[in-house]
């Protein structure tokens, strides 16, 4: 039996994930954990869970906001129903599909235009994302103490990289020239200098250079052309760029409040302003997909590794982890639930899928 690419990456995650959770419990007691879980405030318990539904409408209503007038005519529930089936195939169901691109497809067909709805998710994305790279940056100035370490600096100077780079492709007509023109000049040496050895070898590997800077290349291109889309709706009505501001500052501040509920689900209370600190520098690390289902077992690394920083023991954090974990599978099976009800022909449903995540 033949494996494909796509399986053994798929394996390769599975494996991470694992060596992830071995790290984990390796310094973190099985009874320490259970310590945690024995001693639940069921008040705070309750609350984190009450915020699924109010970030996930946070989320939604954002959305229906970027899609304007031109979705004036699908609903708030729709969206949100939408929202719920993008869970359940980014938490539950370890496939090449993810949730983004289901909300693209679904939220297309009831547009009638698949290029809107993916530049809606796009914009949704890249707003969420932007200000994710400022507050890496500039959130640790609540403790700034924390810009000791690199593991905050290194991510902070990231930051301001990467908002460096998008003002270039947002303000420069073609951003994209002088980095072209240095890797056509930089390549034609390298097979200058491929075809004087004779070497097979070297041959190869500028090939395999050369196509992966192509391929980026391409793909920020394709970022250029959607941030255009983007800002000429923001440019025509101001109104709409604050209230999409607006509500991405709502849904990091809702970020903010679900892990320090979560924390004081187990009787932990960790300073607040720590937490607003902390949290960007560990989504920002925690958004390289490096495991299945949602970053399992690495996601709660990251947490437990930062909040070591300020004095969190590693089973009080961990414990939060599982039920921020706990509550994306919470939502993933909702999201289930809803796409079993959603169509009566989901063979067809996931291989148009399938086939839209190809293109």
């Amino acid at each position: 039996m033949k494996f494909t690419r796509k399986q053994y990456v798929r394996a390769l995650k599975v494996v991470i994930s694992g060596a992830f959770f071995i790290v984990l419990f390796s310094f973190v007691q099985g009874k320490e954990l259970l310590a945690m879980f024995r001693r639940i405030d069921w008040l705070y318990f309750t609350l984190s869970f009450a915020l699924i539904p109010v970030m996930l409408s946070a989320s939604c209503l954002k959305w229906k906001v970027i899609l304007g007038d031109k979705g004036r005519h699908i609903s708030f529930i729709r969206l949100l129903r939408i929202y719920a089936v993008g869970y359940f195939f980014s938490n539950l169901l370890p496939s090449t599909v993810g949730g983004d691109v289901v909300r693209s497809y679904y939220s297309g067909r009831l547009l009638n235009n698949q290029a809107l709805a993916a530049v809606s998710i796009f914009v949704e994305r890249f707003t969420g994302i932007l200000l994710l790279f400022f507050l890496v940056a500039f959130a640790p100035l609540l403790a700034p103490e924390l810009y000791r370490t690199p593991y905050i600096l290194v991510p902070a100077g990231a930051g301001l990289v990467l908002l460096a780079i998008t003002w270039c492709l947002l303000r420069l007509r073609d951003p994209l020239a002088v980095p072209k023109k240095i890797l056509e000049l930089t390549f034609s040496l390298l097979h200058a200098f491929s075809a004087w050895t004779g070497s097979a070898l070297v041959a190869k590997a500028v090939g395999v250079l050369e196509r992966g800077c192509g391929f980026i290349l391409q793909k920020l291109q394709r970022v250029r052309t959607e941030l255009d889309s983007a800002m000429n709706a923001f440019r025509q009505d101001r109104v709409y760029l604050l209230r999409v501001f607006v509500l991405t500052v709502l849904f990091y501040f809702l970020t903010w409040v679900n892990v320090y509920i979560s924390f004081r689900a187990f009787g932990v209370t960790p300073d607040f302003l720590h937490v607003c600190a902390l949290v960007p520098a560990i989504l920002f690390a925690a958004h390289v997909p490096v495991t299945l289902l949602g970053n399992l077992g690495y996601f709660e690394s990251v947490f437990v590794f930062y909040f070591l920083m300020i004095g969190i023991p590693g089973a009080e954090t961990l414990a939060m982890g599982i039920l921020l974990r706990l509550k994306m599978l919470t939502m993933g099976v909702i999201g289930y639930i809803v796409y079993l009800f959603y169509t009566h022909k989901r063979k067809e449903e996931f291989a148009g899928l399938e086939n839209f995540t190809r293109q």
